[in-house]
């Protein structure tokens, strides 16, 4: 048990010590270390009293502990003076790296980021920073900034990739920024610039298909087998929607178009409000702020049916309601506070797995497309609509070309728009301008006029084992069995109807 220890105004030799230095004195008499006192203001102006020991056990004798906490009161002193105040390691200084990062998310990138992009900081803080930095406290960086460096070496010993290499030192970049403006006297060197973060570069020129390929696609969207008939219709308004917006983000689309931003010439892109008018304060996918973007009538006209469609069996669609909100079996989803369900980021994930990419697929098939367009991506209609823009009258005139339009419409600057689609200006700078309108009308009928009906494809075998699976199923539970019959753009759901002792051939042969 540790013994009590008293002050006492006299050293070990027996002499007075100056005025604020103090001896520590045992039950039996000994002086065992010293201890001096002054008072300074905090961070809120408040005179508090503060103390600081000296042991000789740290400093080798009780002589070198006496001069130590003398020559520490006539410092402090000093420093006092001059209205400052002695700097003592604060309960910042002890945190760690790791619980800075923890802090970071929770106060900072919850309210300011996106879902995605804090669930990517977590991923890439989990595998590359953490086992490296996340024991690392903060005092600890504040001394010796090399750490930094050592650990930016690291990376690159590591052979890590290029990408996941930016991706993490941004991220700590980022970290130790707020971290210096919520704890400034703990983190007082600008760490993040002892490196430098690796730029990104481009290795290829991003692909876009003309407004044939656009509806090739929506064609073969149409025509996929669908046990909902609103399903098609939706799916078509939304591939025309990117394709034919000058020039919209699939997040735009999804999280933050409502009925009442459609018109029949533009859309406007902005944050949804509630019955209430309150705007939502989540993440609505608008990347450069608010902004309208031209719609084009091969866009509006299927956006308009969808919403017919949508109408014929829900009722009524309030303005406020997305274009493309969740939809279950009783209508579109909604939630307690007024706003609309959107799209998940899994949602969307399984669309472009199920939808989008079998539907290019077929696309690149047709005679009058080309067969790249199968690993086109949904993000690449809108490099599509921008770029059938910029050889079109709304950019090209008789005094040259104009991308002042085009990159507001964009949600670009002209020098990103220029630096971007540099490759596109120069192909088509001294051709022909088309009319937008014109242009796009004409693929629509070229296509409705020559329909492409791809090959059949053979079931593989997982898809011939689901089928018996559930034709099994359907028996024991003594359903008919369902088939889908009907030609391409029409198709209708029949049951099979059991054959009767009476009739010839297995049960279930029977289409009528």
């Amino acid at each position: 048990m540790a013994s009590r220890l008293s002050e006492s105004r006299v050293d070990h030799r027996g002499e007075p010590l100056p005025r604020g230095v103090y001896a520590l004195v045992d039950a039996r008499g000994d002086v065992v270390s010293y201890k001096d006192r002054w008072r300074e203001a905090d961070e809120n102006g408040i005179q508090r009293q503060r103390s600081k020991s000296f042991s000789p056990r740290e400093l080798g004798s009780l002589d070198r502990a006496r001069v130590a906490a003398i020559n520490h009161r006539q410092g402090a002193l000093e420093i006092v003076q001059t209205g400052d105040a002695v700097l003592r390691m604060d309960k910042a200084a002890r945190l760690t790296v790791g619980e800075l990062f923890k802090e970071w998310i929770a106060l900072h990138a919850a309210h300011n980021t996106g879902e995605r992009y804090a669930r990517d900081s977590v991923r890439t803080w989990d595998n590359h920073i953490e086992p490296r930095l996340g024991r690392v406290k903060l005092g600890a960086l504040a001394v010796d900034p090399g750490i930094i460096v050592r650990f930016d070496e690291d990376l690159q010993r590591s052979r890590l990739a290029i990408s996941a290499r930016r991706a993490s030192l941004a991220l700590l970049r980022s970290v130790l920024r707020w971290g210096r403006r919520r704890y400034p006297r703990t983190l007082n060197v600008d760490v993040s610039g002892l490196f430098r973060v690796p730029t990104y570069k481009r290795r290829r020129l991003f692909r876009a298909t003309d407004p044939i390929g656009v509806e090739r696609i929506i064609e073969a969207v149409v025509s996929r087998r669908s046990r909902d008939p609103l399903t098609p219709i939706r799916d078509a308004a939304l591939v025309a929607a990117m394709g034919f917006t000058v020039a919209a983000r699939p997040s735009e689309w999804l999280a933050s178009v409502t009925w009442a931003d459609v018109a029949e010439r533009a859309v406007q892109l902005q944050a949804v409000q509630n019955t209430l008018g309150e705007e939502s304060s989540v993440e609505v996918g608008l990347k450069t702020g608010a902004r309208a973007a031209l719609l084009l009538p091969n866009a509006y006209d299927r956006l308009m049916a969808y919403r017919e469609a949508l109408e014929a069996r829900f009722g009524d669609q309030p303005d406020n309601a997305l274009v493309f909100q969740v939809v279950s079996n009783d209508g579109p989803l909604w939630y307690d506070d007024g706003f609309p369900v959107e799209w998940s980021e899994d949602h969307y994930k399984r669309w472009t797995a199920r939808v989008w990419r079998p539907a290019r697929t077929v696309a690149a098939q047709a005679p009058d497309t080309e067969g790249w367009i199968a690993g086109l991506t949904f993000y690449e209609l809108r490099h599509s609509a921008i770029s059938t823009s910029l050889h079109s009258t709304l950019v090209m005139s008789k005094d040259g070309m104009n991308l002042h339009t085009l990159a507001a419409y964009a949600g670009h600057d002209v020098q990103t728009l220029q630096r971007y689609y540099a490759h596109v200006i120069a192909r088509y700078r001294s051709g022909r301008p088309i009319t937008l309108e014109v242009e796009c009308e004409a693929a629509r009928r070229n296509v409705e006029a020559s329909p492409f009906k791809p090959a059949d494809r053979q079931p593989g075998p997982q898809r011939e084992a689901q089928r018996r699976r559930r034709a099994r199923a359907r028996t024991a539970a003594g359903r008919p069995e369902t088939r889908w019959v009907g030609a391409a753009g029409s198709r209708v759901r029949h049951h099979a109807r059991p054959a009767s002792r009476h009739e010839g051939g297995p049960a279930g042969s029977d289409l009528r």
